[in-house]
């Protein structure tokens, strides 16, 4: 090291503590965003993924009726296709003057349980479709077809063999 503080004459300690800096930056966005969910991920399978779409109106429910392919207004991917339309009447949790709860039904208001099978991967903890959309039980996801947008909640997913 001379007077400079430059090993050889041509780097400094400093310049070495920035190299090494750079390098455990690297290393920990590597870790940090490293392909955790494709880890220990299974070959292509089919998912059947049930949405539970709440309070909408008749037109909604005809609309998701007419099934069709689906997809993620953000990604613009395939999240699959409607095979199945269940539907019920909706009702509002409440609370009677009395203090008992009541479920009455809302008029025109109607409860869809709309089933959609997609393509995608299965790991240890989840499932992922094509777009790497993570189908898990209460997560959100807006859905949009041909016929109509709305939105709704995962309620089961299961491997269709």
């Amino acid at each position: 090291m001379d007077k400079n503080g430059k090993i050889g004459g041509k780097v400094s300690i400093i310049d070495i503590l920035v190299i090494i800096l750079i390098i455990v930056v690297i290393g920990g966005i590597a870790v940090r965003y490293g392909s955790g969910i494709t880890t220990a991920v299974e070959s292509d399978k089919q998912f059947e993924y049930v949405l539970k779409v709440e309070n909408v109106r008749e037109y909604t429910v005809e609309a998701l009726k007419r099934k069709g392919n689906v997809t993620d207004k953000k990604s613009e991917k395939n999240l699959g296709e409607i095979v199945d339309v269940k539907v019920e009447d909706a009702t509002l949790q409440s609370t009677t003057a009395e203090g008992k709860i009541a479920n009455p039904k809302l008029p025109d208001r109607y409860t869809c349980y709309v089933t959609i099978r997609a393509t995608g991967k299965e790991s240890e903890n989840n499932y992922i479709l094509e777009d790497s959309t993570e189908l898990s039980v209460g997560r959100n996801i807006d859905l949009y077809s041909k016929y109509v947008k709305t939105t709704g909640d995962i309620q089961s997913v299961k491997v269709v063999e």
